[in-house]
């Protein structure tokens, strides 16, 4: 009976370690926009208010920091990425020339490599944590074999645990010492093995 209690005990922990509260979105919405040809096409729309400068670009990272959101909402924005986990339909978003090296934009293009909305939603999140430029590209690759993941089904569903795990650790001390979300696991982003250390790249708060 006591081995059952443990037993039980450290299924609840495991369960609320990757728990992800995703009843009341505020800040993402999934939009659907349909092609002539009548083809579904899909992207994450970020939407909280902020100073905006006229006829100036500004990504949602930049739009994030110039917004009067508490810290608190800046952490319920970052999960909400998080609640897009298993939204495999292709997305369409695009990137400002400010995320990901220019031979790595290159390659995507050349290559024509796409990603699911559940991937968008890591790559922005993880976008929120550089301070200048991301380093990064939309494409996870298996340390290992060095191949694509972004629509293997095992391979994003360990990145999504890493992911969960991480947003759970970071939230418990308030974003206040930021590590790297697949630091020492077997995925990486492209373009982070150009980097010596990408820690050295990212904010170390919110």
């Amino acid at each position: 009976m006591i081995a059952l209690g443990i037993l039980f005990s450290a299924l609840q922990m495991r369960c609320s370690i990757h728990s992800i509260n995703c009843s009341d979105m505020k800040y993402l919405s999934l939009v659907s926009e349909t092609e002539k040809n009548g083809q579904s096409q899909y992207y994450i729309n970020a939407s909280f208010p902020y100073k905006s400068e006229e006829f100036f670009f500004e990504n949602d990272r930049v739009r994030m920091r110039k917004s009067n959101l508490k810290k608190s909402e800046k952490i319920k924005l970052l999960e909400e990425y998080l609640c897009f986990y298993q939204n495999d339909k292709p997305s369409i978003r695009m990137y400002s020339q400010t995320y990901g090296r220019i031979q790595n934009r290159l390659k995507i293009s050349r290559e024509k490599i796409k990603f699911p909305v559940e991937i968008e939603a890591l790559y922005s999140l993880t976008s929120y944590l550089f301070d200048e430029n991301v380093a990064i590209s939309p494409v996870i690759l298996n340390r290992r074999t060095g191949e694509d993941c972004n629509f293997e089904r095992k391979d994003i569903d360990a990145v999504y645990k890493l992911y969960k795990k991480w947003f759970k650790e970071m939230k418990r001390n308030g974003f206040s010492n930021i590590t790297w979300p697949l630091k020492g696991s077997d995925y990486m982003w492209l373009g982070e093995d150009d980097v010596d250390n990408i820690e050295t790249l990212i904010r170390k708060d919110l």
